[in-house]
């Protein structure tokens, strides 16, 4: 009996341990799902952190295997996770401040760095490569000099301009004035050369300080009919000379408020275009008339005309199909009716001539 009782109790011990480690394990199961879940959150909200900066990232383990590497890596590198980890090169090659990707052929400006992982003892347990592409960093300090260059350029460009102009002046009015009092003979024909020359010159001046010192238009009410007949009148003898006949259609008056100097430049760059797209002859017809609340003044040619694939960059500055042209004539033009108000539209086709069709506001 008494036996009995004190296995009855051994047996009563042991279930009560029993029941009581059962129960600390089912605590110490809920701790570890707990404490498994957190490690997860923990690791995904590592992983997205990762993902989400643009720098590439790749880890390396102690062996030099590949084990990791984030969105931004894959893109730079132009690789797939899956493909890369368990590696132990990444597919690129540095050069200077270049890195190249074995499989795409642009390479990029990038800032590399490679540092040592260490544990929570201070032991290695691998090391990580960080990639910082910087292209467009590089991009913008190549665009920020070129700007600082042409600023300059442009103070260089404008006191030259204003030297320049003024002799300029003298020149022209002189070889109009030898022009006139020897009408007839060979060195009246070359003064009136060197007075076109002159005014083509003067043009391009102008042009280069427009540019510079931007369009300001100083308004007051004129007659365009008399600006444009005054513009043909001054290049008649040069259009003549090459062959070339102008016709202009101008049944009514118009009467305007803008700059007439400015809306003569930008005229005047048109009709040059004109006249050098047309060396051995051809027509050149002005026609001006209502359209609306604008005036719609036409300039077209019989020339070379403009190529489809080159027509939208006409007005970029320092655009220009001639070997010895700025490049700004154009754009000068554009901005000078954008100032005021107004629009210009172009139409052309190779070998059939150039049409320009400039709108200013009536009112």
């Amino acid at each position: 009996m008494k036996n009995e009782k004190l296995l009855n109790e051994a047996i009563l011990k042991i279930n009560t341990a029993s029941e009581a480690l059962i129960k600390y394990y089912r605590v110490l199961e809920e701790r570890i799902k707990l404490l498994t879940e957190e490690v997860d959150r923990e690791k995904r909200l590592l992983s997205s952190i990762i993902d989400s900066i643009d720098i590439a990232v790749v880890f390396f383990d102690r062996e030099g295997v590949i084990r990791l590497i984030n969105r931004a890596g894959e893109t730079l590198f132009n690789v797939n996770a899956e493909e890369i980890i368990g590696q132990k090169k990444l597919p690129i090659k540095i050069k200077n401040d270049l890195v190249y990707p074995e499989n795409s052929s642009k390479p990029f400006y990038a800032i590399v760095s490679q540092s040592d992982v260490l544990d929570s003892e201070g032991n290695k347990i691998g090391n990580v490569f960080l990639c910082k592409d910087i292209t467009r960093i590089k991009e913008l300090e190549a665009e920020n000099e070129r700007n600082r260059r042409l600023t300059a350029m442009g103070s260089l460009v404008m006191k030259i301009a204003h030297e320049i102009r003024n002799p300029l002046g003298s020149i022209e009015l002189f070889a109009n004035m030898i022009s006139e009092d020897l009408k007839e003979g060979i060195h009246g024909e070359y003064a009136r050369r060197i007075s076109s020359s002159v005014k083509m010159l003067r043009n391009t001046l102008e042009n280069m300080l427009s540019f510079s010192r931007g369009i300001n238009p100083k308004k007051e009410k004129f007659c365009i009919n008399d600006l444009v007949e005054e513009i043909i009148k001054e290049f008649q003898e040069l259009f003549s000379r090459v062959g070339v006949k102008i016709k202009v259609n101008m049944n009514e008056k118009f009467i305007i408020i803008a700059d007439p100097a400015l809306l003569r430049q930008a005229l005047i760059n048109i009709i040059v275009n004109a006249y050098q797209a047309m060396p051995d002859g051809g027509h050149l017809f002005v026609h001006v008339n209502n359209d609306g609340n604008f005036i719609r003044l036409c300039i077209k040619d019989t020339g070379y005309g403009i190529d489809s694939e080159i027509i939208d960059r006409i007005f970029d500055p320092f655009f220009s199909t001639k070997d010895r042209g700025t490049g700004l004539g154009l754009s000068i033009t554009q901005s000078i009716i954008s100032a005021h108000g107004g629009k210009i539209d172009v139409k052309s086709e190779p070998d059939e001539g150039t049409e320009f069709a400039i709108y200013l506001p009536l009112k």
